[in-house]
């Protein structure tokens, strides 16, 4: 699922699976409509020891504040997971909200559809 879509550098290839068993997780849990891999490891920046992964799980509907942020774990490696509404994402975008904007115009899709479809960026 994830090792066609992203540049994943040597020193992180033993994550793949465990990340691709956290997606799977995320889609039973929320059906969500998109979730995109932000941040250094989309950008080709991820650094072994210093870079975490982010995901952005885009919901059809609203999320409540417990379900908001998750952080779990790879290996050595910690997963920053954040749950948004299309709605929130659309306000976020229109606010500047830099995390959302970068995630837009830099993650990788590795489920569902392209947000910038729903939002525009």
């Amino acid at each position: 699922m994830l090792k066609g879509r992203l540049r994943i550098p040597e020193s992180a290839s033993d994550i793949l699976e465990g990340l691709e068993t956290i997606i799977i997780e995320i889609v039973q849990t929320f059906n969500p409509i998109s979730i995109v891999v932000t941040g250094s490891l989309a950008e080709g920046r991820f650094v072994r020891g210093l870079s975490d992964v982010d995901l952005l799980v885009i919901l059809g509907r609203p999320v409540p504040e417990s379900e908001r942020f998750m952080l779990r774990t790879v290996k050595d490696v910690d997963v920053e997971i954040t749950l948004v509404s299309v709605e929130e994402l659309k306000r976020a975008v229109a606010e500047g909200r830099d995390f959302y904007i970068q995630a837009l115009r830099s993650g990788i899709v590795v489920y569902g559809g392209d947000p910038n479809d729903y939002v525009g960026c």
